[in-house]
């Protein structure tokens, strides 16, 4: 639900419903309130109508009945006749002038007050409408006839009725009266209906006497209920309102000591029929504007989101990589130039894509391809399983030429090897992986014709490249493997690799992968992952070769030599691990196992009676350890060693690589009385004058120069020097590699201190060493 609220469409649908109930409701309640204004103005007016109507027709008839009273009164031929006294003629003159106003009654009385002329128009039974006799034909009139019943609005009853009647007087002479000449309506129902028709409310007369009932004498509907009733009684009884009808009344005057009330009267329902009936109508269109509204409402707003949606869909559209499409989200102004402004992005976007493509699949610096090109264009080669072919080339000396011509140089150099590899034919992919190493790549192709590819390679790359008029010998290693499936990528670039290594070791131009050169390998990169838990688990044991005093005959000292007892491979020597441990930074945690293995050892021969100094072996990445040397005689320190009992021995290559900093390391070694000894000398590049620098207390002669000493005069010469030149510096000597008798004698005479090598003992775990010493007579 909340996240239908979320949606634009959503709120503008919500925006306008609210906004057109808003409206419906104001609208509503405008025409609610307007309404009850023009129902009270309607009833007012209704009473002001009925008033003026009645006033109107009321004084009108007055008027009329006057005037033609005063008509008919100077009419000579009726006053002849009057004067004559001839009635039958005077009663026919007076219902002519009757007619002539349709009066209901016409009276003449002379000047004694007698009746001498009454004429009545039936008003009910078969009889109605024809004129008659009145009953007082003859009698004495009942009221004084002058000025004063001439100038007021008398109202005469006679029989049923109560007549509105004028008189006039009938004059000869100089205007003597002789007698009165009248007209007369009957106030009843034709008055009543005639206010009805002009008003549109029932009218009626109706007389009331105080005590009495009051009594209705003409009335322009069928019937007046009761309801009708007691509210009229009660309005001109009392004037007391009834809020269900419409009122208005107005008394006439007295008859008979009665009051003679006119009044009219509507339900308030029936005269606001029309405004009911209207207001029902606006309320019923209302009701139907209002799901009109929630329609109108819900297309505003689908067509104001549309173009939002038709956005949408454009933007997924285009984030499925289809850019080319023209962006249109509707006619307007605004959202012309919002889809204008879309497409100008999507180019941008499509641009920037296409960069970002090609740096993902070349290379920034040649513009070679990339890996991911090459797995890109060899997959459907592997998939149809053709013959493929790689060859990774590296360029020799790159090391060189960055160091001393700079990485720009480099670059270029890189560069030109790219170019000179793309201008030859018959290569399907040239890639740049990274460095200074490229990769060929051949599809359906065999080693006859790659071998020759190849020679082709080696020849346009060697050709004399200049840079800023320096000559450079451009030369490259390559590595070869072809595919046999099942195989893959991968595995001919490792394989490819692999070959090139060989190469490179092998000082060989090119190399074609064979499974020999790959077992290698592999063995050595398990040796690499398999070190660091060797030493932590306990793999590796010391074994220890003799070093016999040549001038005590006896043996003296053992140097400790690590071995790998590997739980697959058996024994395995230091030379092929101990140049992993320095490549992969174990020589520190190689040397301090050592060290305390051989401080045990010592210890525990101590124990038994057996005084043996032991000679351990550090490398050049132990010297460049800082705390090395604090390390070693806080151990010798904390064990309770005596010093003099241990013997480092380094190699002449470990000092050659960092002489200063070998020779600092050493000379606090040396500070503390510990014994330095050069091991293998004679086989490093050391020189004279670093020799003689060197706080070390003997040479340890390399076996190379002592194995074929008897046979060998070059040898001899060698060691002779030897001898004489570390006796001169005041260094003892170590023979390495004694394997005869004679050898030992030889060195024995020539006044070397100690002798080492199989004659005497091969390296032996130290069981066996006790044992050997045991029964060697040394």
């Amino acid at each position: 639900m909340f996240g239908l609220f979320n949606r634009i469409q959503t709120r503008i649908f919500a925006f306008f419903v609210i906004l057109l109930v808003a409206v419906q409701a104001i609208s509503f309640s405008i025409t609610f309130y307007a309404n009850k204004r023009l129902e009270q103005e309607q009833l007012k007016n209704q009473r002001s109508v009925a008033e003026l109507v009645f006033k109107s027709e009321y004084n009108d008839r007055n008027y009329y009945l006057s005037a033609f009273a005063e008509t008919a009164a100077k009419d000579f031929g009726l006053k002849d006749i009057f004067i004559d006294g001839d009635r039958r003629s005077f009663l026919v003159a007076l219902n002519n002038h009757r007619k002539r106003i349709n009066a209901d009654i016409a009276i003449a009385v002379d000047k004694e007050g007698e009746i001498i002329g009454e004429l009545m128009l039936n008003t009910k039974g078969m009889e109605k409408g024809k004129v008659r006799v009145g009953p007082e034909q003859g009698e004495v009139f009942r009221y004084q006839l002058g000025s004063e019943f001439q100038g007021a609005n008398p109202f005469y009853p006679l029989e049923d009725n109560i007549y509105q009647i004028k008189f006039a007087p009938l004059t000869s002479g100089a205007n003597n009266v002789i007698g009165w000449v009248g007209f007369g309506f009957i106030i009843g129902d034709e008055l009543a209906r005639s206010l009805h028709m002009k008003t549109g409310l029932n009218a009626g007369f109706m007389v009331t006497s105080s005590g009495q009932t009051n009594q209705l004498i003409s009335l322009s509907a069928e019937r007046l209920n009761t309801y009708d009733y007691r509210a009229v009684s009660d309005y001109i009884r009392d004037g007391q309102l009834n809020d269900e009808y419409v009122l208005w009344h107005q008394a006439l005057g007295e008859v008979n000591e009665k009051q003679l009330h006119a009044f009219m009267y509507l339900t308030r329902y029936d005269v606001l029929e029309s405004f009911q009936k209207q207001w029902l109508q606006q309320l019923g269109l209302i009701v139907l504007m209002l799901p009109i509204s929630l329609l109108l409402a819900f297309v505003i707003s689908s067509g104001v989101t549309k173009p939002i949606k038709l956005l949408i869909e454009q933007a997924r559209y285009i984030a499925k990589g289809n850019y080319n499409s023209k962006v249109q989200v509707g006619n307007s102004i605004e959202m012309q130039e919002l889809a204008e402004e879309f497409t100008v992005m999507q180019r941008a976007i499509l641009s920037r894509e296409s960069k970002i493509a090609f740096q993902a699949y070349h290379d920034p610096l040649t513009n070679l391809a990339n890996k991911n090109e090459l797995e890109r264009v060899t997959q459907p080669w592997f998939d149809a399983k053709s013959a493929v072919a790689i060859c990774l080339i590296n360029i020799k000396r790159m090391t060189e030429v960055n160091g001393t011509l700079g990485h720009v140089v480099g670059d270029e150099v890189i560069k030109e090897i790219g170019r000179r590899l793309s201008s030859i034919d018959d290569i399907s992919l040239v890639c740049r992986m990274s460095g200074d190493e490229f990769v060929l790549a051949f599809k359906d192709t065999f080693p006859k014709a790659l071998r020759s590819l190849l020679a082709k390679v080696q020849k346009n790359i060697e050709a004399e490249y200049r840079y800023q008029d320096i000559s450079l010998h451009l030369q490259l290693t390559i590595g070869v493997s072809f595919v046999h499936y099942p195989s893959d990528l991968e595995t001919l670039l490792r394989q490819a690799d692999t070959a090139m290594q060989h190469a490179k070791k092998n000082k060989l131009e090119q190399q074609i992968y064979n499974q020999q050169i790959d077992v290698n390998t592999l063995e050595r990169l398990q040796l690499i992952n398999e070190l660091k838990s060797a030493i932590q688990h306990g793999e590796l044991v010391l074994f220890y070769q003799p070093k016999l005093d040549l001038t005590l005959n006896k043996v003296t000292h053992v140097e400790a030599l690590v071995r790998w007892q590997h739980p697959d491979r058996g024994m395995i020597p230091p030379d092929e691990f101990i140049p992993i441990a320095e490549q992969m930074g174990q020589m520190n945690a190689l040397t301090r196992w050592v060290m305390n293995e051989a401080i045990d050892q010592y210890l525990s021969w101590k124990a038994q009676g057996i005084d043996l100094g032991i000679a351990i072996n550090i490398s050049a990445e132990n010297l460049k350890d800082a705390n090395f040397c604090q390390y070693v005689l806080d151990v010798i320190s904390d064990r309770n060693v005596p010093i003099e009992a241990l013997t480092l021995e380094i190699t002449e290559d470990a000092v050659v690589s960092d002489p200063e900093n070998a020779i600092k390391q050493l000379k606090v070694l040396k500070k503390y009385g510990l014994k330095l000894s050069i091991d293998d000398y004679g086989t490093g590049y050391s020189s004279l004058a670093q020799l003689k620098q060197l706080p070390v207390d003997e040479l340890k002669i390399d076996k190379s120069f002592v194995q074929n000493l008897m046979v060998n005069l070059d040898d001899q010469i060698i060691v002779n020097s030897t001898l004489q030149l570390a006796h001169s510096l005041g260094l003892r000597v170590v023979a390495e590699g004694i394997e005869d008798e004679g050898a030992l004698k030889w060195l024995a005479e020539r006044g070397c201190e100690m002798g080492q090598g199989y004659y005497l003992s091969k390296p032996a775990d130290a069981d066996t060493l006790v044992a050997w010493l045991a029964k060697s007579g040394y």
